[in-house]
């Protein structure tokens, strides 16, 4: 394995051992009241992030493997998953109003990036390959597939940044989770490629 794909792989295993992280403390240390309260971001709230973090996996995901991707229809969701991008941050939480239900979903699309990242061909990822998709807009844009993947773990970090800055607002700095990339056990990684 070639170290671009092995970025990758250990970013995709990075992303489901920080949310494993973040939701034992929410589920340790955030009531409800607290969880579901508008704190000011821009998803709303600690759920409303949560939900847009699901949601642009699912549309990224689409994406990088689909032949097209303007519309993507999931009975689960009240609307067409591309839609919430023009929908206020209340709709955007009605997506899922269960908390343990949604870390469930984040879960499977996490396993999922780890597969996508196993099968990643090196050689066209060294090649930057490209690939062709349709935003939110309809717009039509062309992407590097690295760049985007850079992009979808980099989006979920930036994220959980704001969700532990909530965090510590309620109980303070030692109890908000270290979601540092060194902070993750080694063995995480190293489970996953042998």
């Amino acid at each position: 394995m070639n170290a671009y794909k092995q970025h990758f792989l250990r970013m995709a295993i990075y992303n489901r051992w920080a949310f494993r992280q973040l939701y034992s403390t929410l589920d340790n240390h955030i009531s409800d009241e607290n969880y579901y309260a508008d704190n000011g971001l821009y998803f709303r709230s600690i759920h409303g992030t949560l939900v847009h973090l699901l949601l642009s996996s699912k549309l990224w995901y689409n994406r990088l493997t689909a032949t097209t991707s303007h519309s993507i229809q999931d009975e689960k969701y009240p609307y067409e998953i591309n839609s919430y991008w023009s929908r206020p941050a209340n709709e955007w939480e009605q997506a899922i109003t269960d908390r343990k239900d949604l870390y469930e979903k984040i879960l499977t699309e996490c396993d999922r990036w780890i597969d996508y990242t196993k099968e990643l061909n090196d050689q066209r990822l060294m090649n930057e390959e490209t690939f062709d998709y349709i935003d939110t807009n309809g717009n039509k844009h062309e992407r590097n597939r690295g760049a985007a993947l850079d992009h979808v773990f980099n989006h979920t970090t930036h994220h959980r940044g704001q969700i532990t800055a909530i965090i510590t607002k309620y109980v303070g700095q030692d109890a908000s989770p270290i979601l540092d990339l060194p902070a993750m056990p080694t063995d995480e990684y190293t489970n996953i490629i042998n």
